[in-house]
């Protein structure tokens, strides 16, 4: 619940701050009217009192008990109650003034709610953002990953391929020139054999 600012004015409590803000000046204005009355010319008082009222000088309580003390005093000094103007109450000054207080406070409401919309939009908008940062990041870490078992794979791939080009009898893209000149010198001297023992078995004949 807030607070309510109370300005207390010659006895008044004013829950209003507006009003309570008026009876102080209202007050201010008193004191200075009386430094300058002088309540032995009745008929300087009556000028003055019918004056305060037809201008509507006060609008508080505080104005108004001071109107009407003025108005007791010109009453009890015989002067024709004709002459003495009734004091006007303005009700709807603090109405207005209630209106208005209460519209300020609808208002700081709308304008705290539109606030506190804002900071959750914003607020959802970087959860998003946070959101999808993660997802980028989780899906790099994936890649990442991916990559590194590839590569892990390529590399033990190679490895074994070298070992088997290294440790195989079979003619390899390595060493089949080898394994071709070992053959043609194998079939050369299967030949020169044969050739020995056909010129052997040719002379014996003879």
């Amino acid at each position: 619940m807030e607070d309510v600012r109370v300005i207390t004015v010659s006895g008044f409590a004013f829950e209003n701050p507006q009003m309570g803000e008026e009876a102080l000046k209202e007050q201010e204005a008193i004191e200075y009217v009386n430094k300058q009355l002088d309540f032995d010319n009745i008929q300087s008082l009556l000028t003055l009192y019918n004056q305060m009222v037809t201008r509507r000088m006060f609008h508080t309580e505080v104005g108004y008990v001071y109107l009407k003390n003025i108005q007791d005093y010109l009453m009890k000094s015989n002067v024709d109650p004709a002459n003495i103007e009734s004091i006007p109450v303005n009700l709807d000054y603090e109405i207005d003034s209630n209106e208005e207080i209460a519209s300020n406070k609808q208002n700081e409401k709308i304008e705290s709610r539109s606030n506190q919309s804002s900071e959750y939009k914003d607020n959802i908008k970087f959860k998003n953002k946070e959101k999808k940062l993660i997802e980028k990041l989780n899906k790099y870490k994936k890649l990442t990953i991916s990559f590194i078992t590839i590569s892990i794979v390529l590399v033990i791939t190679v490895v074994a391929m070298f070992i088997v080009a290294n440790t195989s009898n079979n003619p390899t893209i390595l060493n089949y020139e080898e394994v071709i000149q070992d053959k043609y010198a194998s079939w050369e001297q299967d030949l020169q054999r044969r050739e020995a023992e056909l010129s052997k078995t040719t002379k014996a004949q003879q």
